[in-house]
């Protein structure tokens, strides 16, 4: 591990002439846009590494049985984590290698990319991430960025995974949850293979899936206009629900500061409600899942670190607190995507 300053940092002027605007990829990873090859963005990113098992022991030298560390290839003295007798690590470089075949067949681009942040901004080469950016799409007059997001770990915490998500433009909020009863933000194993074929049905399976998702989120976003919330019901049916969800409830010993915390999201959500970017869609359900999402994707932690995969990790986790409203909202209100 090494401290954000050492690693993120290269670059980051570059990254944020890109990067003006409050992106769910902002702080996140090194900018990976300009990257012309798979070669060139495993390293623009510092992804071109694995995991190798190592002998582990007690202070008194005894070996530890049956368990191992996972270092760093490139640098032993990186533990990334405690492993068993059956752990193979599978490379950034292959887990990652079906986004190759997506760049190459014209359905992506390289985006952002780098191990994971833990707390106290410490780089975590445990965990580790490549974004691929694909076509943009309309909803009404609003346009939409699709991303297909890669994960890897060398820790057992999971394997190697993608799933699907989407920005809208205007905001750059999170769109991630689904009705008519599909889940939302699957996170879709792909098996390790070598084989030239199987990264192709790989590469094609994740295309069908993106565009797939993508009608979906259409589908829902019209039901949701189609259905009439006002602005009362908003402050008072939706506004305390979220309150509930976060938790923010007013105790004895904290009631000054518990009210503070509730008036300030009420204050965030409010503002949202009323940003101009959602006023075309006037009382109607739709403005408030945009406003809720605007809220959700932006909204600065109790104590703020820095760290920008607070941001990235919501949407990818599938937008709790928007999910939750877009679930009442379609139960109470019997709204289905058709």
């Amino acid at each position: 591990m090494g401290y954000v300053s050492n690693y993120y940092r290269t670059n980051e002027q570059t990254r944020m002439k890109i990067l003006k605007r409050f992106s769910m990829f902002d702080g996140v990873g090194l900018d990976l846009s300009g990257a012309s090859s798979y070669d060139e963005a495993l390293a623009g990113a510092g992804l071109d590494y694995s995991a190798q098992k190592v002998k582990l022991f007690l202070e008194d030298g005894t070996e530890v049985k049956n368990h191992f560390g996972a270092a760093k290839t490139d640098d032993p003295s990186v533990i990334l984590g405690v492993v068993g007798n059956q752990y193979h690590a599978v490379s950034n470089r292959d887990a990652f290698a079906v986004a190759e075949d997506i760049v190459k067949g014209g359905f992506a681009q390289y985006e952002v990319g780098g191990p994971s942040l833990r707390s106290r901004n410490i780089v975590d080469y445990a965990r580790s991430f490549l974004v691929l950016k694909g076509d943009d799409f309309q909803i009404e007059d609003d346009m939409f960025n699709s991303f297909v997001v890669f994960n890897n770990s060398f820790d057992g915490s999971t394997g190697v995974q993608y799933q699907v998500v989407c920005q809208r433009v205007v905001c750059l909020n999170g769109m991630v949850r689904y009705l008519g009863g599909k889940q939302s933000q699957i996170k879709i194993n792909i098996q390790h293979s070598k084989s030239a074929d199987d990264r192709v049905k790989a590469a094609r399976k994740i295309i069908m899936k993106r565009e797939e998702d993508i009608e979906v989120i259409k589908r829902e976003a019209h039901a949701f206009m189609g259905s009439k919330i006002t602005r009362a019901q908003f402050e008072n049916e939706i506004v305390p629900l979220i309150i509930r969800k976060k938790g923010l409830v007013e105790v004895e010993k904290d009631r000054e500061r518990g009210h503070e915390r509730v008036q300030k999201v009420v204050d965030e959500l409010m503002q949202a409600y009323n940003a101009d970017d959602v006023q075309n869609y006037a009382s109607s359900a739709y403005r408030i899942i945009l406003a809720v999402s605007d809220y959700e994707s932006h909204s600065a932690p109790l104590r703020d670190t820095g760290n920008g995969h607070i941001y990235m990790n919501r949407i990818l986790k599938g937008m709790q607190i928007t999910t939750a409203v877009a679930q009442y909202i379609a139960s109470t209100r019997g709204i289905y995507a058709r």
